[in-house]
């Protein structure tokens, strides 16, 4: 009571003036809690200058903004495609990898990548990017031993990096591949700053929590982690940037643990990066939002594992194809697209399996299963002569449940399970936690499995179907060996002529159908959701959604 008092005899000891600047004073801070208390993500613009907030959904959230370590976390691909810059760069427009820090020549024998680094490069702390930095990030970082992505240090292997001059930096690879300039799109990272990391201790570095990139927006505030599991970063438009510079000085990105928590909040953000699935309506029915629809060269597919006794043979891999009705199992789906090959740069029409239950019983009859009669009734198994039932082990991945993806997984492998049993399978099914379902994987402990295989830029089917890559560290999941497929999996790579190219995919299809190591379902489509504060704003040819940012100087204000 005494100090309010002595407060009060203060206050009116003041002048005219003073009283007037200590009001504001207490009304500035009075608005700054209410802020904080009611608008904790920012007031959507208000009161900041051309603020863009985004709602990402991710479990882990957002925490490594490194281009290094985008392949395990989507929310930091999002961020870091904004901090970060390359060598080159995707461009939507023309649905091709183009020049971006580095102006790129190469050999006439296409063996040689050589980069000369543009003028006036900056990083975001005002020190100059130069062909050393790039050196760094690639022969320093990417090729060592101890650098922990092991997907990032496969694609480098092999290949020799040398600096020629600061401004120049030379790739030399064994063999010719059409695809190897897609791998320049990484972000490269500044050696003044992590030149004294060890390579194995990177993905655990502060520097990936406030990072200093070259791209046109820079680290404002460092990355805040709440209770509640969101995650949150404000990048701010940098004064460094060579490129055209955006309208939008702020972007603002929080992380939420599940699209409900999102939809809870979403009074908070200015778009959603991908509404798929029940959530469609939840934006449909919001008067806000638009929608974007997006596809991403992506597809889910079950893989055979070739090495299993049963799937050996290829008329019981043709069965379980020939059993699944795609059109019924898409029928109610609006977020879906039925493939019917890995290669997403041919037309899916030209290669449409057709269903047919007739088909698949007549191929298990070829395969020498019959019923046996007495227990046809009882079990509704399939035998050999050797009394072998026609038995399958069926992995997918378990995720949390109530989310989409556990709705999702759940129906597709119901259904698949009740059209392969009625035909004489007897499926045991297992739903595996992440780490257990990764271990299974990697180990090819499963007759089949459920997942999807994302492409990325090149749509290099090495990864995915040569038969090097059917290892515990490769993505040939279907254990598939061909010298057919290997050939032309190689002679895609080292052909440049476009004609040729096209021959050879075409002969990679049909060896693939008829070989038939998957059953290949749909990709994804996705939504953007913005809520018209900006336009400009395209999802067209995407390959990540990121890559709406490619033209991030075009989106204005409105």
């Amino acid at each position: 009571m005494n100090f309010l008092k002595k407060v009060v005899s203060v206050i009116r000891a003041y002048d005219y003036r003073d009283k007037v600047i200590s009001v504001a004073a207490v009304a500035i801070f009075l608005l700054m809690l209410v802020k904080m208390i009611i608008f904790p993500y920012g007031m959507l613009g208000l009161g900041e200058t051309k603020v863009y907030t985004e709602g990402i959904v991710s479990k882990n959230g957002i925490q490594n903004i490194n281009p290094l370590f985008v392949d395990y976390n989507e929310a930091d691909r999002e961020v870091s495609r904004l901090v970060f810059a390359g060598l080159m760069k995707y461009d939507p427009e023309s649905k091709a990898v183009v020049d971006d820090m580095g102006m790129l020549s190469i050999s006439e024998d296409k063996t040689e990548y050589v980069f000369k680094m543009r003028d006036g490069l900056k990083w975001h702390d005002g020190k100059p990017v130069t062909a050393e930095d790039v050196y760094f990030t690639f022969h320093d970082i990417v090729l060592d031993p101890s650098f922990p992505n092991e997907i990032l240090k496969m694609n480098f292997s092999g290949v020799n990096v040398e600096l020629v001059d600061e401004k120049t930096v030379k790739f030399q690879i064994g063999k010719p591949n059409i695809f190897f300039i897609a791998n320049f799109v990484i972000g490269i990272l500044p050696k003044h700053i992590l030149g004294g990391v060890d390579p194995g201790d990177l993905l655990q570095n502060e520097f990936n929590k406030k990072p200093v990139g070259a791209g046109p927006y820079m680290v404002n505030e460092n990355l805040e982690t709440f209770p509640n599991g969101r995650t949150q970063i404000t990048l701010e438009r940098s004064p460094y940037y060579y490129g055209d510079v955006s309208d939008i000085e702020f972007m603002r990105f929080i992380a939420y643990p599940s699209m409900e928590d999102l939809i809870d909040e979403v009074d908070s953000v200015n778009g959603v990066v991908k509404v798929s699935g029940k959530y469609i309506s939840d934006f449909q029915n919001n008067d806000r939002f638009e929608l974007i629809p997006y596809e991403l060269p992506q597809y889910t597919a079950v893989f055979m594992n070739m090495e299993s006794k049963v799937l050996d043979d290829k008329n019981v891999r043709l069965a379980l194809m020939k059993a699944v009705d795609k059109d019924t199992l898409l029928a109610d789906s609006t977020d879906k697209i039925r493939v019917d090959t890995p290669l997403m740069e041919l037309n899916q029409e030209d290669w449409y399996y057709k269903y047919s239950l007739e088909e698949a019983n007549g191929a298990l009859k070829d395969a020498g299963y019959e019923y046996n009669e007495e227990d046809k009734e009882k079990s509704g198994i399939r035998y050999n002569d050797d009394e072998d039932a026609l038995e399958l082990n069926f992995i997918a991945r378990l995720y949390d449940e109530g989310t989409y993806q556990f709705e999702e997984t759940k129906k597709v492998v119901e259904f698949l399970n009740s059209v392969w049993e009625s035909i004489g399978f007897s499926i045991q099914v297992e739903f595996l936690p992440e780490e257990e379902f990764k271990s299974r994987v990697s180990s090819r402990k499963y007759d089949l499995l459920f997942v999807g295989q994302a492409l990325g830029y090149n749509l290099d089917t090495y990864s995915y179907w040569h038969s090097t890559q059917a290892t515990p560290m490769g993505q040939n999941l279907s254990n598939y060996k061909s010298f057919q497929v290997d050939s032309l999996i190689e002679d895609i790579r080292y052909v440049f002529n476009l004609d040729k190219r096209k021959s050879n995919l075409k002969d990679l299809a049909k060896n693939i159908k008829e070989d038939v190591p998957a059953i290949f379902l749909y990709r994804p489509v996705y939504y953007y959701a913005p809520d018209g504060q900006v336009s400009g704003v395209s999802m067209e040819d995407v390959v990540f959604s990121s890559d709406r940012f490619s033209n991030i100087s075009k989106w204005k204000f409105e």
